[in-house]
């Protein structure tokens, strides 16, 4: 069955040509926290402001600007605590696109890139949201209810794997309403929503922008003043947009309402409220209810693919240099890594070959059901044999009057069900008021603070139940954020958070002759029972560290390090032995993104030294994961770090350190399919079959984490890999990936698509990471209106 890929050939780039002038960058420090977040402002802004390809090279160890020779000379340039000037070296770089393979690739895939996209701006059927991000067609290709589904192409210029220059398109889709905001919105109207991303309609050319609020005048106050002219909004669009102008311009209302958005950077800006129209993403109500329709089989999403292909990439004019994008998608290698074996509990081995002789072989469509029952097997269960620490279980007094004791037992069954071994579930009930306390953010944390403030408590686990809030998410975030963040400070104990929805929904009080029970409604009985096993080994055991299974065999990497910061909040993991020691450890940081050297030393070296009695032998091959960018002081850190653990003989004095920036989502990703020709003679389409994977050049590579056996609905998303420290090859980076994506913890019947290495910082970044205002917690008026649960 032969694997194909989403990147399609390009013919005609050998006739390009180009020369770029390097400029010494003056005004930069390369020692400040700011330095690499500077230079790519610089080059955003460079790029804007000359309308060209701007990017950095390396000249005697330091960064330089390199920008194409015609389009002029660059202009200082103002970015956080200081203004740049660019200073000519002198250089020149001649670029031909007949050559490959030497220290200039990635300035031809800049160039590229930037010059395959600039045709499709003046393409009137298509707009783009933001820069570098998907094209879209201006007509929907659904309407649900008055929000529109839009599907648009995202394209990357890679390395083809067969030679020379391919374009990955991948499809994507959008949600917007069809009809723009109110043209009399008022202040109190436009509160609600602050943050929310409009497509703003200035005439024939569409963009997103960030609503901030809504301006004291109308479209008709003279507002922009241009080339010694002052414009009102309604006359700037008019003057500005190709004629004739569209309907909803023609038809603005003079007296219709202003509002204040923002693009990038900190300025605000003006726009007719008549011209813009909300996007509902994942985080609103309607776009979450809507997503289900958003998502494309791989069928569906060739089709589409072939479609934008076809109308806008057959031919591409660059100056008079014509570039085509074949229709037909280059094939890819088809390799595939195999499924790993597993070790469930009493060392029963699970796998896909051989003839174990205490184990079980399945055939790989049954594989993620024989993991889910081997859990609860007598001869196998868990792989942790330990027993279970002091438990608590926090509920709402709504609750404990009501369901409360039922939801425990029914609770004790699951946990019980799963891990035996680890001794009764019986979680000592601690209540909260929810009475008089208003359910709101302050009022809900103070009172879970003080209900645990009166209990006697000892170091343990504690699973707290609150409600949901309101529509707004991120006051229930506040509260799972205040939970997970103090208890292990305040109350020495490890928080799981659930939430009362599910369990509201599902029970019901039924009158006894002797007494009211609850019990779970007929209807709802498996989908409740699947809730509980997910609380139980997700909230419960998980969080109790108790490892439902390992991998048999090895890993390339004797010791696997996930790195990921959010919010302020740094999380390392560690992952040896198969999955046999796992830790996770998170600490406050002043960078939201980047570490500092001393930062990543001194964490790597804290973290593995907690389990340096664990290693049966000096860990030697160490491998990093880090989620997103690995930046240059992280890279350091991590050498200083390991040079320090070698000293200290806690891993081996040859130690081989190899760091993998992982990439769990981009503007573009490269698909696989598996492809057979039916005996109608159709072509067909399927998701690939797990551990199929891809590598462009050296260094980079995706491998697929999900697809067949896991059917899950959709097209299967590769995972992008890319080396850029060390010498492990990249097909040996690609397979320990796999393989500590198949220890699906928390989720053994469909898989997961992330390493353990990542989703063990996920885990706890989800819940440390999320942010509260801890002064309007200790010092705030709760003056919010109550809200049902």
């Amino acid at each position: 069955m032969p694997t194909e890929t989403n990147i399609y050939p390009i013919s005609g780039v050998a006739k390009l040509s180009v020369q770029y002038s390097v400029y010494k960058i003056i005004g930069l420090s390369p020692g400040t926290a700011v330095y690499h977040s500077n230079i790519q402002a610089l080059i955003d802004r460079l790029s804007r402001l000359l309308k060209a390809p701007v990017t950095t090279i390396e000249r005697n160890g330091a960064r330089h600007i390199v920008i194409p020779t015609d389009a002029g000379v660059p202009p200082l340039v103002k970015l956080v605590a200081t203004v740049v000037t660019l200073k000519p070296t002198g250089e020149t770089i001649d670029l031909d696109f007949g050559t490959s393979g030497d220290e200039y690739t990635l300035l031809r895939q800049r160039f590229l890139q930037f010059s395959i996209q600039s045709p499709l701006h003046n393409r009137p059927m298509l707009w783009q949201p933001r820069a570098g991000q998907a094209f879209y067609m201006k007509t929907p290709n659904k309407n649900f209810e008055g929000v529109g589904l839009y599907h648009g192409a995202s394209l990357r210029i890679v390395p083809s794997p067969d030679s020379g220059w391919g374009l990955c398109i991948d499809i994507r889709s959008k949600f917007v309403r069809t009809r723009p905001l109110q043209q009399d919105l008022r202040p109190e109207d436009g509160k609600r929503l602050v943050g929310r991303t409009l497509v703003y309609r200035f005439g024939h050319q569409w963009y997103e922008v960030g609503f901030q609020g809504v301006a004291d005048f109308d479209v008709s106050q003279p507002l922009i003043v241009e080339d010694g002219r002052t414009f009102s909004l309604l006359e700037y669009v008019n003057f500005k947009s190709r004629k004739p102008v569209p309907d909803v311009v023609a038809n603005l209302d003079p007296a219709g309402t202003a509002i204040f958005y923002r693009t990038i950077g900190p300025e605000l800006k003006h726009a007719a409220a008549g011209l813009c129209y909300l996007v509902e993403d994942v985080h609103t109500r309607d776009g979450a209810r809507l997503q289900s329709h958003a998502i494309l089989e791989p069928d569906a999403r060739c089709q589409l693919t072939a479609r934008f292909l076809d109308d806008h990439l057959k031919r591409l004019q660059l100056g008079n240099i014509e570039l085509s994008v074949g229709r037909s998608a280059i094939l890819g290698s088809g390799k595939r890594f195999w499924i790993p074996s597993f070790e469930f509990g009493n060392k029963h081995v699970l796998t896909l070959s051989g003839k174990p002789q205490n184990g079980t072989r399945v055939r790989m469509e049954e594989l993620g059901k024989k993991r889910n029952e081997l859990l609860v097997d007598q001869r196998a269960g868990f792989h942790d044999r330990t027993l279970l620490g002091r438990q608590y279980l926090v509920l709402p007094a709504s609750v404990a009057n009501g369901f409360g004791v039922q939801f425990k037992a029914d609770l004790q069954r699951a946990v019980s069900g799963l891990y035996p071994q680890g001794g009764p579930y019986d979680p000592e009930i601690i209540t909260y008021d929810d009475f008089g306390a208003k359910r709101s953010f302050i009022g809900q944390a103070k009172a879970i603070k003080q209900a645990m403030s009166r209990a006697s408590l000892r170091p343990g686990n504690a699973l707290v139940m609150i409600h949901n809030l309101d529509q707004r998410a991120r006051m229930t975030d506040q509260l799972e954020a205040m939970i997970v963040k103090d208890f292990p400070v305040e109350f020495e104990l490890v928080a799981a958070v659930i939430h009362t929805d599910t369990p509201r929904n599902s029970y019901r009080c039924i009158e006894r002759r002797e007494g009211p029970i609850y019990q779970v409604e007929a209807n709802r009985k498996r989908r409740f029972d699947a809730y509980l096993r997910n609380v139980a080994l997700s909230k419960v055991l998980l969080s109790n560290r108790k490892i439902p299974f390992v991998l048999e065999g090895k890993t390339h990497a004797d010791m696997v390090i996930g790195i990921d910061v959010k919010q302020n909040t740094a999380a390392l993991s560690l992952v040896a032995q198969g999955g046999r020691i796992v830790h996770c450890k998170t600490w406050s940081s002043r960078q939201r993104e980047q570490l500092s050297v001393e930062q990543v030393a001194n964490y790597l070296f804290e973290l593995v030294k907690l389990e340096a009695t664990s290693f049966s032998t000096r860990p030697r091959r160490v491998v990093v994961h880090r989620d997103g960018r690995a930046f240059p002081t992280e890279i350091e850190g991590l050498e200083k770090a390991c040079a320090s653990l070698a000293a200290a003989q806690i891993i081996a004095p040859d130690f081989d350190l190899t760091i993998v920036e992982i990439k769990k989502s981009g503007p573009v990703t490269l698909r696989l399919f598996d492809t057979i020709l039916s005996p109608d003679g159709r072509r067909r389409t399927f998701n690939p079959r797990v551990g199929t994977w891809e590598a462009l050049g050296y260094s980079e590579g995706y491998v697929c984490t999900t697809g067949q056996p896991f059917g899950r609905r959709g097209t299967a998303r590769p995972l992008h890999a890319v080396r850029v420290h060390g010498t492990m090859t990249i097909e040996d980076c690609l397979a320990d990936i796999f393989s500590l994506s198949c220890l699906a913890w928390s989720s053994p019947e469909t898989g997961t698509r992330l390493p353990a290495s990542i989703k063990l910082c996920d885990r706890v970044l989800f819940e440390d990471a999320a942010d509260y205002d801890a002064d309007e917690l200790n010092f705030g008026v709760d003056d919010q209106s109550e809200v049902s649960a």
